[in-house]
């Protein structure tokens, strides 16, 4: 998850659903000033990392694990890091691989990938022991297109866990699907396929359905050893516990890729999806009833998306450089601001809890976070 595509240009399309501009109207609530999350391990210069972090619904403690790439790093070193504000702890994890999604509730879940497979790990919130070995979910054995993947954590020490993987012909760049596993709801720990198309299905986002269940969003497209020339972004519901999909056409047909989802809890909850169409950013939401895509001013490769206290929260690393949230407040106005200038060698995360952002990016030397205080 969050790992950069190629940067695309967009094929013309019909929309599928009513597009409005996002335009600001006020500034966005203030953020706090930049903190040092953890630095970056000893002797590793930083090119690029990969990580994901989510928010406690209990005390807004923010939760993630991360790997670092680059020069002197050891790539497959696996790391923890928690905290918020300016109060932050971290250290090295007994897992190998690369981060592929989190999951936070009950405890800190990880879903990785390694030479071996696919697995899922785990730490305990309230005593800090990991689950040693981490399950393995799958041990396929990962081709020359990356996994990506995406993992809930539910009540009870439950998850539900979503990954691509290369299957059929094609040699090293044989088609990915979809798979997964879960304990959440109706178990289900037989490594299950979720898609089969001629085309590939990859960039899987899942989280859980208002009401029950799941929604997962994620790209198709046509790419087999090279660009595609068209890429759909699909949205998939699973109405009960069993983890059965039923899914749809979501946007526009063009170059989809990079989208997010969130969702707000209850029979009354909403869904939350970004993404970038030909570098430009996108969110839908169906607050007003059914789905209505809004178009940002701006250019990216991925996004994240976040929702609480009324107030949504979509991030992207803006081409060039530099971090730009996009917040939509109570009463639906939108605006934008720049979190950072800089950079970020992390896909952009953003978590929240009651209206309040953080916004966590990577430099060459540290993993650091910005909070809105305000």
């Amino acid at each position: 998850m969050r790992r950069r595509p190629l940067l695309l240009v967009l094929v013309l399309a019909a929309a599928t659903a009513p597009l409005l501009v996002a335009a600001p109207a006020r500034a966005v609530t203030a953020f706090g000033p930049i903190v040092t999350v953890m630095p970056a391990p000893a002797g590793c210069a930083v090119d690029h990392v990969d990580g994901d972090a989510e928010i406690s619904p209990f005390n807004g403690v923010v939760r993630g694990f991360v790997n670092f790439s680059g020069n002197g790093c050891d790539e497959d070193a696996i790391w923890f890091f928690g905290g918020r504000g300016g109060s932050w702890t971290f250290q090295r994890t007994p897992y190998q691989g690369q981060v592929l999604a989190v999951g936070e509730y009950s405890a800190s879940y990880v879903l990785f990938s390694s030479a071996t497979g696919i697995h899922l790990g785990k730490r305990g919130v309230a005593t800090g022991g990991y689950l040693t070995p981490a399950r393995q979910l799958s041990s396929t054995v990962p081709g020359a297109v990356r996994a990506q993947g995406d993992v809930l954590a539910g009540p009870s020490h439950t998850w539900w866990a979503v990954w691509s993987e290369q299957v059929g012909q094609g040699g090293e760049f044989a088609q990915t699907e979809l798979f997964q596993a879960k304990t959440y709801g109706t178990p289900d720990l037989a490594r299950t396929q979720v898609t089969n198309h001629p085309d590939n299905d990859h960039q899987p986002r899942l989280a859980f359905r208002p009401g029950g269940g799941g929604e997962l969003a994620f790209v198709r497209d046509d790419a087999f050893g090279g660009g595609p020339t068209y890429s759909h972004l699909r949205l998939a519901t699973a109405s009960g516990n069993s983890g059965v999909w039923t899914g749809r056409q979501f946007a526009a047909v063009g170059l989809n890729y990079g989208p997010s989802i969130a969702t707000t809890s209850g029979t009354g909850g909403h869904t939350y999806v970004s993404w970038i169409r030909g570098q430009q950013p996108f969110e839908s939401d169906d607050r007003s009833g059914g789905f209505q895509h809004r178009a940002f001013v701006g250019s990216g490769f991925t996004t994240d998306v976040d929702a609480s206290g009324g107030q949504v929260h979509v991030v992207w690393p803006q081409s060039g450089g530099g971090t730009v949230l996009a917040e939509r407040s109570t009463g639906g106005a939108w605006t934008k601001a720049t979190v950072s200038t800089v950079e970020s060698r992390l896909n952009p995360i953003v978590v929240s809890r009651s209206g309040r952002a953080t916004v966590l990016m990577a430099s060459a030397t540290r993993l650091y976070a910005r909070t809105q205080v305000s």
